[in-house]
């Protein structure tokens, strides 16, 4: 059970008590739209990069439309949102170059095997 996850996740979401619901949900948006941004962005490098498939359509630029999608999509997120967000975004960086050792070391896997 990922305890300190649940625990941090749990303190954000009291944040709702004394931030705007409005402001909290574009906040929660922009977590969205990176992650949608980095399916995109992952699709190429695995599939038309990494495997050589060269299906230029469904592997170059279909992604690369979705990925113009998402940050027109960012573009009307209102400014603290993207404030919030990309501060967000820069701690989760910083947090993953401590536990890789400055990507020294393999990023960290979930094992689902119990």
């Amino acid at each position: 059970t990922p305890v300190y996850s649940i625990l941090l996740v749990s303190v954000v979401s009291l944040l709702a008590i004394v931030i705007d619901l409005a402001t909290l949900a574009s906040i929660i948006s922009f977590g969205a739209l990176t992650a949608f941004s980095a399916v995109n962005l992952s699709v190429i490098k695995h599939y038309f990069i990494d495997k050589g498939e060269k299906n230029v359509v469904n592997n170059l630029v279909l992604p690369l439309i979705g990925f113009g999608l998402t940050v027109w999509l960012w573009t009307s997120l209102p400014g603290l949102a993207l404030k919030v967000g990309l501060i967000w975004l820069a701690i989760g960086f910083v947090w993953l170059l401590i536990v890789t050792r400055g990507f020294q070391r393999p990023t960290p896997v979930l094992d689902m095997q119990e």
